[in-house]
């Protein structure tokens, strides 16, 4: 019953007043008035988030299963421990071999990871700075650049697989410096 309440309540929340109109082409003035107080109380953030909420009760089962498969790829917001962590899924998105199991979804997670890792880490100063990260970003665009021109389905050449390995030791350095 709540359920249904929040989904009437985020559709309202979209409408405009002409869709108030009825059938005859007359306004219902008390409905009008009704949804634009309504409006004045509800925005449309607090009706999506009702509908979420609502959501998520209705299916208990199916999100934690989901948190717990994105939580491998998630950034945990420590740079040392999610550097370590990007090292070593770009390591392994780069030795995967053509026809490799599960190598399209690997690849997808990973150029997930770096993208969210970039985006985090790139806007903060101390980390920004960092000989670590510098080379992390260097790799990172080396290895999406890759998967970008040639799909998820292509593995990293050998040339190229040289140099991000290289890169990949450099990165291990400074990680043991704390750089």
């Amino acid at each position: 019953m709540a359920f249904a309440a929040v989904l009437c309540l985020s559709a309202s929340a979209f409408q405009s007043p002409v869709a108030l109109r009825s059938t005859h082409g007359v306004q219902r003035h008390a409905s009008a008035l009704q949804m634009s107080e309504l409006n004045q109380h509800t925005s449309r953030r607090t009706a999506v988030a009702g509908l979420a909420a609502a959501l998520s009760g209705a299916l208990p089962g199916a999100l934690p299963a989901l948190a717990k498969e994105e939580n491998a790829f998630a950034l945990k917001k420590d740079y040392p421990v999610d550097a370590r962590v990007m090292l070593q899924n770009m390591r392994t998105a780069t030795d995967l071999t053509r026809g490799a199991p599960n190598m399209e979804s690997i690849v997808k997670s990973t150029r997930s990871e770096m993208n969210d890792f970039v985006a985090f880490y790139r806007r903060q100063p101390k980390v920004a700075g960092m000989p670590s990260f510098s080379t992390m970003y260097t790799a990172i665009n080396t290895l999406s650049g890759h998967y970008a021109s040639y799909g998820n389905k292509y593995p990293v050449p050998e040339k190229r697989k040289t140099r991000l390995n290289q890169q990949y030791k450099e990165i291990e350095r400074a990680l043991a410096r704390g750089k």
